[in-house]
């Protein structure tokens, strides 16, 4: 599997191209007029300093000498300031200097400062006729669309550089990096190969090189090609580039604890570029992590004054003051970092410690509560806070009263938050709307919680206005672009939401949480293999992380593999046993596999260690549902609606236990009040739509289903449930119009499968045209992909449906069911691989009578029916009621002499009436068998 999630060329621009502005030092002017020959010798020889200097002198008597001005402009690019170097090269394009000589230049100057959309108005390769600047033009627009994300564009731009000469190294380079954004590990690493091969000391290649390595937690191997590339010497380097090289350096070799050699270069690039906050934020990282806490603040310091809203110095200065007992500190900076994802809890529980480390109990419990009401992250904290409250412990002492009576903000966030907690979203939405601004820390409190809420309220579109604005105003703030990428997720925006992602991404290479939005964005859109290697990537770093495990449990889940479901989520238990969401997981897998005791017991051991957790006791009450304990159900139910009666989920699952104990009445009115409170609660619309079709009542179910249509966020639900209504009433056409309609709204997997079920039950021409559609955008659902293969096989077409069954074991090899299907076609088509296959699959599991079949079947087409008659024996017997078993018995038996058992089986099978695809077969070989013997078949 492809381990690269990071799009490192994102990351380049993010920690150096745009901030690093290397300092000119006095320039030495001295007398005389200047050489431009000279000039351009120093400029050729890698003296930019000395090119600079001839060039000013010309300038100094002739300021519209163009020539000039576009060395000035090159060296000043090359000296590292290029705020300078843009101005001197637009005024050699004002007095006269061809594209040709300005267009390299002012492309790289606009490449290193982000300016995109500018590079790409202004250098374009028409009317260029030199080769060399032609490619390098290409090569520069595909940077600006690499960097504007846009992946295509920017292939067609390195490929047309290509055209002009096949090995150009920066060519190369960026197709590598175009790969390594749409995470093909294999085509990245290629064209690393090729170029390094054309180029051996090209810079662009061996940074590409080392920045997958980084990626992919090598950290040796980038930390090797980062030496390599830095001991070249390229005239043609841009500093900038040089930069970035020794902090991914420096970085590699902190994350191998090498914190003396990683200071050597760390105090290398504050030297380079002072005022550049990334080494500083390296150098508190590594004085941190030695213990030196006074000496990491000096430089995060030095970090928060450049960039007040660096989200990565503001946590680490919150680590920091928290490890010396600076409560107050503490808190602001983690007030401004406070994760917004309910899975990164680390910034909010070592807020919440914070807070009741400095006696605020209370505080500290709220503070956990908003974020995740009835479903903390952390119940282990949260279950020591609220022992805290109830025993009365860690009261404020007369400082920290005094601090919280001046401090109305406070009391204000927990206001929001109790309502929070008991599912009062529209007084949560008032309290933080009337919260002033007092300070940038309140600000992001204030945001992130004003966005959650509208989202649980199911207003993406507020929410989105929110972080966007929110996001504008912190552009360099990692944690309001992971805010606003999670409101675009919600209002279905997932294109514009991994734009944000990977922006926060960029801002903040080590944020677990930027990687798991992007999994379960991956997740999401049905790319189970990325989102895997992202989920990996997560554990690789922090490898007790309960979130990536439980994820990976849900991937093996939605992949049918429940084994590997199992196997995670007891993992992530371990890891986490008093985290709620892998005990979920866990009910979920034995509740889908029939093993309803073991999911109850599970859900009991959840409530045992969250005892007042409305979400635990309602899946408890859901399980006890299933395992038929319909009294007990109605109990847990009931307790997690007194403990959050406006959560939607909880109330309408207690009216689903009501319908079960024939309380329509009472399922009724429950349903009614979620209902009323949002027209756009799909469960509850949902249940009490059937409920009404139970009665007869499809008009009036309908009605409901179209009154989800009318909300922009549950508008593709309706039209589901108008389809399920339909497919329940055996109205197919019906069914698939409205499904086919819900995917013009969402195009989605769910819908997509009901669309073609619809479209299969009314034998509608090439319903399947509808999977190998979601297919070609999704070639790793496998799922899809044997649901197609089944269509097929189940219509004669047994040479598409092999070759479906032949792609899902690329990426499932030791799949069962898919081995033996492929065998069975193999045995049809007479291929020669059939029959070992056949015996490889009844290796795997001999005791299934499907794959004993199968297997006897291929060696009866081998002409070896002795071999087959005990396997075929057995399988008849394991399943006496298979029609194609007895069939396939009886043909072995006829083929070994014995006639009359072969009779047996025959008659037997036709008195039981079944229909099955070689019916006539059988008959022709009863009847045939009848006549040999003499005799009327017949009787």
């Amino acid at each position: 599997m492809r381990l690269i999630k990071l799009n490192t060329w994102v990351v380049r621009l993010g920690l150096a191209l745009l901030c690093v502005n290397l300092l000119l030092s006095g320039c030495g002017l001295t007398g005389g007029h200047g050489n431009l020959d000279a000039g351009a010798k120093y400029q050729a020889e890698g003296q930019y300093r000395a090119a600079y200097i001839e060039a000013k002198k010309v300038l100094q008597r002739d300021n519209k000498n163009g020539a000039a001005w576009l060395l000035l402009g090159r060296a000043s690019l090359m000296l590292g300031n290029s705020t300078e170097a843009l101005n001197d090269l637009q005024n050699a394009q004002a007095n006269g200097v061809s594209k040709a000589q300005w267009a390299v230049p002012m492309g790289q100057v606009l490449q290193v400062t982000q300016q995109h959309e500018k590079l790409l108005n202004i250098v374009s390769a028409d009317k260029l006729t030199d080769p060399r600047v032609k490619g390098l033009v290409h090569v520069l627009r595909g940077d600006a669309y690499l960097g504007l994300k846009q992946l295509d564009q920017a292939k067609q731009s390195y490929q047309a550089a290509l055209t002009l000469d096949p090995k150009d190294p920066r060519a190369l380079a960026g197709l590598a990096k175009v790969s390594a954004a749409a995470n093909d590990l294999d085509s990245a690493n290629g064209y690393v190969q090729q170029a390094l091969a054309a180029a051996p000391e090209n810079p662009q290649a061996w940074i590409v090189k080392g920045d997958l390595a980084f990626t992919n937690q090598d950290f040796a191997g980038a930390e090797s090609d980062y030496q390599k590339v830095l001991g070249f010497k390229n005239p043609d380097w841009l500093p900038q580039e040089r930069f970035y090289a020794l902090t991914r350096l420096a970085s590699a070799q902190v994350q191998q604890n090498r914190y003396d050699e990683a200071l050597v270069n760390i105090q290398t690039l504050e030297k380079m570029s002072p005022k550049q906050p990334f080494p500083h934020y390296l150098h508190g990282l590594v004085l941190y992590k030695q213990g030196h806490q006074d000496d990491a603040i000096s430089e995060l310091q030095q970090v928060l004054k450049e960039q007040p809203d660096n989200a990565q110095a503001q946590f680490l200065m919150g680590a920091v003051n928290y490890a010396q007992g600076n409560y107050d500190q503490a808190e602001m900076n983690l007030s401004n970092v406070m994760g917004m994802d309910k899975k990164d809890v680390r910034p909010r529980k070592l807020l919440a410690l914070t807070l009741y480390r400095s006696g605020r109990s209370r505080q500290a419990l709220d503070t956990l509560r908003p974020a995740v009401p009835g479903n903390p992250s952390d119940t282990e904290l949260l279950a020591l806070l609220q022992r805290a409250v109830a025993e009365g412990t860690g009261k404020p002492g007369p400082k920290a009263a005094a601090t919280s009576a001046d401090n109305p903000p406070d009391t204000q966030f927990a206001q929001a938050g109790t309502a929070l907690a008991s599912g009062d979203e529209s007084e949560a939405i008032r309290l933080l709307k009337e919260k002033p601004a007092s300070d940038t820390s309140t600000e992001a409190r204030r945001n992130r919680l004003l966005v959650m809420t509208y989202l649980r309220e199911q207003h993406p579109a507020n929410a989105v206005k929110v972080a966007a604005e929110y996001a504008a105003r912190n552009p360099h703030d990692s944690a309001a672009h992971l805010l606003y990428g999670t409101a675009l997720v919600a209002a279905g925006q997932r294109t514009e939401a991994r734009a944000q992602y990977f922006e926060a991404y960029k801002l903040d290479p080590k944020s677990l949480a930027a990687l798991l939005n992007l999994g379960n964005l991956d997740s999401i859109e049905g790319h189970y293999g990325d989102a895997g290697v992202r989920y990996r990537a997560v554990l690789k770093q922090d490898p007790q992380n309960e979130v990536a495990m439980t994820a990976l449990g849900r991937i093996a889940m939605l992949q049918g593999n429940k084994a590997e479901a199992l196997k995670w989520f007891k993992q992530a238990i371990v890891a986490a046993p008093k985290s709620a969401e892998p005990y979920f997981g866990l009910i979920v897998v034995y509740s889908e596999s029939g093993q309803f005791d073991e999911a109850e017991s599970t859900a009991k051991r959840l409530v045992d260690v969250n005892p007042n957790n409305p979400a635990a006791l309602n899946i408890l009450g859901a399980a006890e549902l299933s395992a038929g304990h319909q009294g007990k159900a109605l109990i847990s139910l009931q307790q997690a609606v007194n403990l959050a009666p406006r959560v939607p989920l909880y109330r309408t699952n207690l009216a689903r236990a009501q319908v079960i104990n024939k309380d329509t009445k009472g399922a009724k009115d429950n349903l009614a009040q979620v209902i009323k409170a949002d027209p756009g609660q799909v469960a509850a619309v949902t249940l009490l739509a059937f409920m009404k079709l139970q009665d007869h009542d499809l008009p009036g179910a309908i009605s409901l289903a179209q009154t989800l249509q009318k909300q922009t966020a549950s508008k593709a639900a309706g039209f589901s449930l108008e389809g399920d209504l339909y497919m329940a009433n055996k109205s197919w056409s019906k069914a698939a119009q409205a499904y086919q309609q819900g995917l013009k709204v969402q195009y989605d997997r769910p819908l997509v499968i009901k669309n073609f079920q619809a479209l299969s039950k009314g034998e509608a021409k090439e319903a399947e045209g509808v999977l190998r559609d979601w297919l070609a955008k999704h070639p790793d659902d496998a799922a899809t992909r044997l649901l197609l293969a089944l269509y097929y096989l189940n219509h004669g077409q047994n040479a598409q449906a092999a070759s479906q069954y032949e792609r899902v074991l690329k990426t499932y090899p030791s799949d069962i069911g898919t081995l033996n299907n492929l065998a069975w076609i193999y045995t049809e088509q007479h291929n020669p691989k059939a029959l070992a296959l056949a015996e490889q699959v009844f290796k795997l599991a001999p005791d299934s009578p499907g794959i004993a079949d199968t297997y006897g079947w291929a060696l009866i087409a081998n002409n070896q029916p002795k071999t087959a008659l005990p396997i075929l024996m057995q399988a008849a017997k394991a399943a006496p009621k298979v029609p194609v078993i007895q069939y396939h018995l009886a043909v072995a038996q006829a083929r070994t002499g014995d006639t009359v058992g072969a009779q047996t089986t025959l008659k037997t099978l036709q008195k039981s009436g079944a229909d099955f695809k070689d019916r006539q077969a059988a008959e022709k070989l009863y009847r045939e068998l009848g006549e040999a013997a003499g005799g009327d078949p017949g009787k």
